[in-house]
């Protein structure tokens, strides 16, 4: 396995472009964002289209792909970091060139539908950051883990559990341990970018899914789907998100059997019930990096730093 490409660890002082690559993002959570870049002591760049509004996307297709190729090729912006997801960072990929990351490679941050940017930006060999959207909540547990990978260029060590989360707490779902590198994101992006370049590659690595406002046989059809397209031959551990805000029917099956039924049969170390999705408190995980899973102890470790 070879390393890849590390940013530079934030600090203060760093410029910070803000876009919105997918769905529109209300004036408070733009200046919620700036209000965050500024207690981090970044500049807070906002990008053109970052307000704007058409339809269910924020700004047209050409806008938005104009923002994330600016905010790559400006030597002067040091990291980029999504407002939002919601839906279309798809619709811009064949719009964008990662390469200029080779040269200047800098951090890039966010989850749900952004998991398409972290296939692009990934595809040249970067490390990028599964972590908050800059407009959303930032409680203590998520500043920590935030800082813990980005501003620091060392190992992110075991990654802290939270201590009140008896409604999912982390634990192994398949016993085991396991090594690779971590992949994934958003399960419904993953298995929608299933035949298409950016399709996502578990092999040799350590996969993270979550997922949002879908029912059970919908993230069934999602993992299904991964698992028939071959993406997680080779896979060596899987880590389970949160799946928040799923409608539930009288009688159906608890959702963590339907997960167990799901993921056995790859025969892998599963670690479950990990702060990683839409929820307030989660984690920042910096895909790419060398981790250990241990479905045993209930622990995910970054074994490498992050950021140069």
């Amino acid at each position: 396995m070879t390393p890849l490409l590390r940013p530079p660890r934030l600090a203060a002082g760093a410029r910070v472009a803000l876009l919105s690559p997918a769905g529109p993002v209300d004036d408070g959570a733009v200046e919620a964002a700036l209000r965050r870049c500024e207690y981090f002591g970044f500049e807070g760049v906002l990008a053109p289209a970052a307000r704007e509004r058409h339809g269910y996307l924020a700004g047209t297709d050409a806008a938005r792909a104009g923002d994330i190729q600016n905010a790559i090729e400006d030597p002067a912006i040091d990291a980029i970091w999504a407002l939002r997801g919601g839906y279309g960072t798809m619709r811009i990929l064949q719009r964008i060139d990662p390469t200029p990351l080779l040269k200047h490679p800098r951090a890039f941050i966010g989850f749900s539908d952004n998991t398409a940017l972290h296939r692009c930006f990934g595809s040249t060999g970067l490390m990028t950051f599964h972590g908050p959207h800059a407009g959303n909540a930032f409680p203590p547990f998520t500043e920590q883990c935030f800082r813990r990978v980005l501003f620091r260029d060392e190992p992110g060590g075991v990654l802290p559990a939270l201590t009140d989360c008896a409604d999912e707490p982390l634990c192994g779902l398949v016993r085991g341990r396991a090594e690779g590198r971590l992949v994934g994101g958003n399960l419904a992006l993953l298995a929608a970018l299933c035949g298409t370049p950016w399709a996502p590659m578990a092999r040799n690595g350590i996969l993270v899914v979550e997922e949002v406002s879908d029912a059970a046989y919908r993230i069934d059809r999602a993992w299904t789907q991964l698992l028939l397209s071959g993406c997680l031959d080779g896979v060596r551990g899987i880590v389970l998100g949160r799946f928040t805000e799923r409608p539930e029917k009288p009688g159906e099956r608890p959702f963590r059997d339907v997960l167990q039924d799901l993921v056995e049969p790859v025969g892998v170390p599963v670690l479950a019930g990990a702060p990683v999705g839409h929820v307030d408190e989660q984690w920042t995980l910096p895909l790419g990096a060398l981790a250990r899973v241990d479905a045993d102890g209930g622990t995910l470790e970054v074994l490498e730093p992050a950021v140069a």
